[in-house]
């Protein structure tokens, strides 16, 4: 089995996160049903992504990053 480019997986974790937080900005105006769509989905594949990694930090570092 080929090891997995650790770097190119940190690269595409990146740029994925930074197209989420710029689709996330635009919703600033959005209706409130809108608004709880798209949590309702970043939460379910973010739960969906704890469980299969058992990162069980995930839950802190989004509650940290959120609170700031």
């Amino acid at each position: 089995m080929d090891t997995p480019d650790h770097d190119a997986l940190i690269k595409t974790v990146t740029a994925l996160s930074r197209d989420l937080a710029t689709a996330l900005g635009q919703l600033k105006d959005a209706p409130a049903p809108v608004k709880a769509q798209a949590r309702a989905a970043l939460s379910s594949n973010l739960a969906a992504y704890a469980e299969t990694v058992q990162d069980k930090y995930l839950e802190q570092d989004i509650v940290y990053a959120v609170g700031k």
